[in-house]
């Protein structure tokens, strides 16, 4: 851009500013993050904690940090990086400077451009993060390297009511096929930093905060979770025009295309606005002490996911306040662990990836349509009760918990994945169910351990085919579930702590209370 250096930049300094006159407000429109599994680029100032979402700075020069905090396999360099930096009146500007290892580069409110920048790899603009469009310049930081960071020092002289924002874009490479496929990094909203000078000595009435919790930090695919979102109003004064977004991350699939990194299942309240990259509530007007709750229930049925640490985040934004507020939340997903027998999760990966073709495929699309057709032989509820036909039938039904409406229909996704652990020969069917190694799930109350696997298969079924009541299905769901976290003892066997706890327990005759 016209008025600023093209060398690449490793550090940097602000000259100070004082910021006076008319506010103008960024209201935050949360953004899915690019890709879990690629480059992902956060930006703080050194003096707050990284983790910290919706970064404001209050002094007129401060250390900027620009971190890729990539995850996964492969090259996770940001390629090609800059830094934005948007202005919300150039009239307000008087001077600044961003100072990184090639030197200073000034920031020249004549050589701003309005509008909203692009990205190189596609040509779309970035997302609005609630700033754009702007007045803005782009700073060029070359390749981030995954794990690296780079600090420049910012310093800024201006009036009252001026406000800069930073956020970061860069072009990440994955391998599809022979070709290597480019797409857009950006870093998520919340994981930016803005400038922030008013009068002093004049603390503002109007305050928000935001929290996000996740259901666990680690999930297996296919597994159901939910987050909550909570925003408060903590401050003396009436929050009006109160805006509630929630970011749905992507990863990028084998061919290097973005794709839903969770699918939504459930939304309460339910949302104003919903699309394929974010949520969003008008809450309208928040008196002081009020709060409001928030919950996303998803499930982790995207095998691309695999292995990723997925984030995203929440961010709240009102008429009073300059800058939204934003809270993240992270949860690694993961294949079912190794040493376990297999649940509906481990046979959901299993099922996909060699429909996919993947290397990562324990088995073949020849052995699974064989033990398919094994369970259909041996089975008294599929396909009787459950009319599984094909391979991508038994995929719906493992990788989708949410579909399963009913206790019966619970117990049956349980169940064909212990089916498939028999004809497998993961799981012997004479397998007593004392002799396990228990896994995260505790054996149920009341369950035998005396008795063997086949048994157990045959007891369930027999009540599916009764139309037993829940209370007994839901025990017989305990205990295949129980089993399928389970491992077979190793020639050390394993601690006969489970055999202690159950022995004494009545049979599976006397169901759970």
């Amino acid at each position: 851009m016209s008025g600023l250096t093209t060398h690449r930049i490793r550090s940097l300094t602000v000259r100070p500013m004082v910021l006076a006159a008319a506010m103008l407000v960024f209201i935050a429109a949360s953004t899915a993050s690019p890709a879990s599994a690629a480059p992902q680029l956060w930006l703080y100032p050194d003096s707050d904690d990284p983790q910290a979402g919706g970064h404001v700075v209050t002094e007129p020069a401060f250390t900027l940090n620009i971190e890729n905090r990539g995850t996964g396999n492969g090259d996770n360099t940001a390629t090609d990086a800059f830094l934005l930096v948007a202005v919300n009146d150039p009239g307000l500007l008087v001077s600044g400077t961003v100072t990184l290892a090639g030197g200073p580069v000034d920031l020249d409110p004549a050589a701003l451009t309005y509008g909203i920048p692009t990205f190189d790899c596609d040509g779309k603009t970035v997302p609005p993060h609630g700033v754009y469009p702007a007045y803005y310049t782009e700073i060029p930081l070359g390749d981030i390297a995954q794990g690296e960071i780079i600090s420049a020092g910012v310093v800024v002289d201006g009036t009252e009511g001026l406000r800069v924002h930073f956020d970061a874009k860069a072009t990440g490479y994955r391998q599809a096929g022979p070709q290597l496929k480019c797409y857009d990094v950006i870093n998520p909203s919340g994981h930016d930093v803005t400038m922030v000078f008013d009068e002093p000595g004049n603390p503002s009435c109007h305050e928000v905060s935001i929290s996000k919790t996740a259901g666990a930090t680690g999930v297996a695919l296919g597994d159901a979770m939910d987050y909550v979102i909570v925003v408060e109003n903590p401050g003396t004064c009436e929050l009006t025009d109160v805006m509630l977004t929630e970011d749905l991350p992507t990863v990028l699939d084998p061919t290097g295309a973005p794709v839903p990194a969770f699918t939504v299942t459930a939304i309460d309240p339910p949302p104003d606005v919903q699309t394929d990259t974010m949520i969003e509530w008008a809450l309208g007007t928040l008196e002081p002490g009020a709060v409001v709750t928030a919950t996303v229930s998803v499930v982790f049925d995207q095998p691309d996911a695999v292995g990723l640490v997925i984030e995203n985040t929440a961010c709240v934004a009102s008429f009073e306040l300059p800058d939204p507020a934003c809270a993240s939340a992270s949860v690694e997903v993961d294949v079912s662990d190794e040493d376990e027998i297999g649940g509906p999760g481990f046979w959901c990966n299993q099922l996909r990836f060699a429909r996919e073709g993947r290397p990562n495929a324990k088995f073949t699309t020849a052995e699974l349509e064989a033990w398919l057709l094994s369970i259909f032989d041996q089975s008294a509820v599929f396909p009787e009760l459950w009319p599984l036909v094909t391979l991508m039938d038994a995929e719906n039904m493992l990788c989708r918990p949410n579909q399963a409406d009913t206790m019966a229909d619970r117990l049956a996704r349980h169940l064909l994945a212990m089916w498939f652990n028999v004809v497998s020969e993961r799981l012997p069917a004479d397998t007593v169910l004392g002799h396990l190694c228990p896994g995260d799930e505790e054996p149920p109350m009341n369950m035998d351990p005396t008795m063997t696997v086949e048994a157990l298969i045959a007891a369930a079924e027999a009540d599916l085919l009764a139309g037993a009541d829940d209370e007994v299905l839901e025990f017989w769901l305990d205990v295949v579930d129980f089993v399928n976290n389970a491992s077979l003892p190793g020639t050390g066997g394993c601690d006969d702590e489970f055999v202690r706890r159950t022995a004494t327990r009545g049979r599976h005759g006397n169901h759970r209370p």
